[in-house]
């Protein structure tokens, strides 16, 4: 019998969707999830000067990075042309000044993730955001050269209410 592992790491890459449509291949980052806590800091007292003595929860923005290596899959096509195109957003790259103030929420779509390894190693199996978009002020990159053209892009996941069981919850993605 064998001993058991001194580490039992989780790993394993996931196939992305954006709007249904794939987003390719990633680098060896795959999918990058990044959690911001907001709070106002308690830290400007006569007693303490400015000690941190507490500090208020403000909520939490959650963003997902990621590194194409497969620059004209139409999931990746359709973010680079997600606020208008002047050709097929599956398929060409023709990003227009379109739709100029504008909500950002009315171009989210789906996000979802799903591992492509069984359970275990890979927790979680599925990362489903229902209001993913490219993140204000993020860059996308289109590197124009005799390399392969790999695509950095950074999604921000809104916030939307979910019923879990008999709960309605304010969330930005759920997992299984």
């Amino acid at each position: 019998m064998a001993a058991p592992a001194l580490v039992i790491p989780i790993s394993g890459p996931y196939i992305g969707l954006w709007n249904s449509v794939l987003l390719g291949t990633q680098n060896d980052d795959g999918f990058v999830l990044q959690g911001t806590f907001q709070g106002q800091d308690i830290n400007q007292s006569d007693a303490y000067g400015m000690t941190l003595v507490e500090a208020i929860w403000r909520g939490l923005n959650w963003r997902l990075r990621l590194r194409g290596l497969e620059w004209s899959q139409p999931g990746l096509m359709n973010l680079y042309n997600v606020f208008g195109s002047t050709g097929n957003p599956q398929t060409t790259f023709t990003p227009t000044l379109d739709n100029i103030g504008q909500k950002w929420s009315i171009f989210a779509q789906t996000l979802q993730l799903t591992a492509i390894l069984g359970n275990p190693p890979t927790l979680p199996q599925t990362l489903t955001a229902l209001n993913a978009i490219v993140a204000p002020q993020s860059n996308m990159e289109a590197m124009m050269t005799s390399k392969m053209r790999e695509s950095p892009l950074e999604l921000v996941l809104l916030p939307y209410s979910k019923t879990i069981g008999s709960l309605t919850k304010n969330v930005s993605f759920t997992t299984t």
